[in-house]
């Protein structure tokens, strides 16, 4: 194996930790793995963070302390908004200290998609194997420690190498499909990778949860409205394999679920999108999402400051929506300035791949009205990630390109047009 390839399986196997957090017999691995990148930083002097960068952070900070005050105030008592902000800043110095490293090793932006997506892909191939080989899941859950209240030694939900499954995990394969997807725009992968990285993340999906099926046509939609101008032939070719794929595989895939968990199974993760809007109706998930979003401050001063709730304790009556926890945690105007923060410390970089950001971006602001998503959670660590790596790229090109404009000598352009 080449000194590059080692440093690329190096790479996956930080994402692998970073992205799923595994909760194993020997400890949390991504916290073992995350310190150093962090002191890294550190020791760098954060060499392509700026006082902007550090500043909008620190405003994210002093709004989540609003809503622990707040939330001591009203006998709720939580840290989770305030932990959910700090650990924006870890991923922000985590990313940082792994760019400066790998760069080091000539790594690109592509390079950094290319290994997380591999991650995921890796979890998905993961799952699928102890969908078939139920020996593999017993071997690999003696070694994660349980998470939540679900046993995931047994039953129709997966969660492979991740901490946790559910709709956390689910929504990182659509947001891999786009990594997938961007990554072949650009001509980093071919159609055999592409095709066989979407089957794995698609099929694993099914074992995951139904959240991130209902997200993965905004990502294909999101993918043909970018690129179908400039690349018609290209998404037209995609689009047939991917509709032959469908059709010719379909009826086989069926039967191999009906098999291994019966028609009920079937049904609940995949039939009731075959039922058209009965099928999403009856599905329920947007019905509990209605529900959740009802639950949002109406009375001041919990307009203004909210209730201090963002999960993470007690509350009445509870939800799980990502928007309203964070009205309900610091109340509308502290609520909107966050989420303007957000948008605020990457300005500069969703339009650098604006197929890649903007997407990820859309798929994130809509499982938000589900769950708290957009700030925590498997999918958003990738993202923040992306866009740290992504920040630090766009300042690299631009110094190189402002140092070779000054390199260049009146006589240069001389000789060019000579």
């Amino acid at each position: 194996m080449s000194f590059d390839n080692l440093n690329k399986l190096l790479l996956v196997t930080v994402f692998l930790l970073m992205i799923l957090n595994p909760y194993t017999l020997f400890g949390n691995l991504a916290y073992l793995i995350a310190v150093p990148f962090i002191l890294l930083s550190v020791i760098r002097k954060f060499r392509y963070l700026d006082v902007n960068t550090f500043s909008i952070i620190g405003v994210m900070v002093a709004i989540a302390m609003v809503g622990v005050v707040v939330s001591f105030l009203n006998n709720i008592g939580q840290f989770t908004h305030l932990k959910v902000a700090i650990s924006l800043l870890a991923y922000v110095l985590m990313a940082h200290g792994v760019f400066i490293y790998f760069n080091k090793r000539s790594f690109e932006f592509n390079d950094f998609v290319y290994c997380a997506l591999l991650a995921v892909v890796i979890n998905g191939l993961v799952i699928i194997v102890e969908v078939f080989y139920p020996s593999a899941r017993d071997a690999i859950e003696s070694i994660l420690v349980s998470s939540g209240n679900i046993n995931w030694e047994e039953g129709f939900r997966y969660r492979g190498l991740a901490s946790s499954g559910g709709a956390s995990l689910s929504v990182l394969v659509p947001v891999a499909v786009v990594m997938a997807l961007h990554l072949y725009k650009e001509k980093y992968i071919g159609t055999s990778a592409l095709i066989a990285s979407l089957s794995i993340l698609v099929f694993s999906l099914v074992f995951i949860g139904r959240t991130g099926m209902l997200l993965l046509p905004l990502a294909f939609l999101s993918f043909i409205s970018f690129n179908i101008r400039h690349y018609f032939f290209r998404v037209a070719v995609l689009f047939f394999l991917m509709v032959l794929f469908v059709g010719f595989g379909f009826e086989y895939f069926k039967q191999v679920i009906i098999v291994q968990y019966g028609i009920g199974f079937f049904n609940y993760s995949l039939g009731f999108l075959l039922e058209g809007s009965e099928g999403l109706k009856d599905e329920g998930t947007v019905s509990i999402i209605l529900e959740f979003l009802k639950v949002m401050p109406t009375t001041f001063p919990e307009a203004l400051i909210g209730y201090g709730f963002y999960g993470g304790s007690e509350f009445s009556p509870w939800t799980d929506s990502g928007y309203s926890r964070m009205f309900l945690s610091v109340g509308y105007l502290f609520g909107l300035i966050f989420y303007v923060c957000f948008l605020l410390l990457f300005r500069n970089v969703f339009l650098y791949k604006p197929f890649l950001f903007v997407t990820i971006g859309l798929l994130l602001l809509v499982a938000e009205v589900k769950e708290p998503l957009l700030f925590s959670g498997y999918a958003s660590r990738t993202y923040f990630m992306l866009l740290v790596f992504a920040l630090i790229d766009k300042k690299i090109k631009q110094r190189k390109g402002r140092i070779s404009v000054k390199n260049i000598r009146p006589d240069d352009f001389i000789a060019g047009y000579s």
